[in-house]
């Protein structure tokens, strides 16, 4: 059965709410009937379809839901689409005991009929400096070091800052050991 979200935060609230239930069929409920959706999940490949999505959500909740607390919302709306910009903090466990990993978010609504969906959900760990201090760097943009899947780059004289000069023998950056979703 579809849910029928009136406003793209409730379908937000309603994505956080199957994911700590572990409600698979909560969760696909919400999703835009589209082969365009995607998903990425921290680390994880990019899944496109529901098929693909419905897989990866199975695989998560197999263990039982996940402990997700968000915070620091930052939305863009129109009449049919809204952006949200958000951190996740994802109760997991490791050796060491319990820790919190935050993650940032995009999630990406379309409105359908009366209910808003979920087209679009991308999620990464980040590690880099937070983003006030992005904003105060008075050096200006030239200055920034990118960071691009665990490798320092800068861009070159021409401004360039394409993947060419990245190694191919360069290993990806993984999140911390836990299942985070």
């Amino acid at each position: 059965m579809r849910r029928t979200c009136p406003t793209a935060e409730a379908a937000e609230q309603a994505f956080y709410a199957a994911m700590a239930a572990g409600d698979l069929e909560g969760m696909m409920s919400l999703w835009a009937d589209d082969d365009a959706i995607v998903c990425n999940h921290p680390g994880g490949p990019r899944l496109i379809g529901l098929n693909a999505i419905r897989a990866s959500f199975r695989d998560i909740f197999s263990n039982g839901g996940v402990n997700i607390a968000t915070a620091e919302l930052q939305a863009f709306r129109t009449t049919d689409v809204a952006v949200h910009s958000l951190i996740e903090r994802i109760a997991v466990e490791g050796q060491g005991g319990s820790e919190i990993i935050e993650v940032i978010v995009t999630n990406v609504f379309v409105r359908v009929g009366n209910a808003w969906r979920i087209l679009v959900h991308h999620a990464g760990v980040f590690d880099g400096p937070d983003d006030a201090d992005l904003e105060s760097d008075e050096e200006g943009p030239e200055s920034l070091q990118l960071s691009i899947w665990g490798t320092d780059h800068q861009p070159d004289e021409r401004g360039d800052d394409s993947d060419e000069d990245i190694g191919a023998d360069t290993e990806p950056r993984r999140p911390p050991p836990g299942r985070l979703h």
